[in-house]
C-alpha cells in the first residue's frame, strides 16, 4: 500500500511503529555505554566512601592522641601544683554552673 492510499491512523500507527523501533535500536546500542558510566559511578561512589571511612579513621587516631596528650599534661600540673590545679578545677565547674544556669533561666522565660 502506498503512503497516499494510507489512513490518517495507519500512518501514525506506522510512525508509532517506526519510532519505537528506533528508541528500541538506540538503547540497545548505548545500553554497553550506560554500563560503564554506571560501573564507573559505582566505582568512584565506593572510592569516595573509602577515603572518608581512612580520614574518619585518622581523625579518630589524631583526637585519641590529643586527649591522651592533655590529659597527661593535666596529671603532670596536678602532680606539680595540686592547688592551682584545684583552683583551675573549680573555676571550671563555677563557669559549667553559670552556663547552665544562663541556658536554664533564658528557657523558664
Amino acid at each position: 500500500m502506498t503512503d497516499h492510499k494510507m489512513s490518517p491512523l495507519d500512518k501514525v500507527e506506522t510512525l508509532r511503529s517506526e519510532l519505537s523501533d528506533t528508541v528500541h535500536d538506540l538503547m540497545h546500542e548505548a545500553k554497553p555505554m550506560m554500563d560503564r558510566a554506571a560501573h564507573r559511578a559505582t566505582k568512584r561512589v565506593s572510592d569516595l566512601a573509602h577515603e572518608g571511612m581512612e580520614a574518619a579513621c585518622h581523625g579518630k587516631h589524631l583526637l585519641e592522641h590529643e586527649a591522651r596528650d592533655a590529659s597527661e599534661q593535666a596529671m603532670h600540673l596536678i602532680r606539680r601544683e595540686p592547688f592551682k590545679a584545684m583552683l583551675i578545677a573549680a573555676g571550671v565547674g563555677a563557669a559549667a554552673v553559670a552556663v547552665v544556669g544562663l541556658m536554664t533561666r533564658s528557657r523558664a522565660h
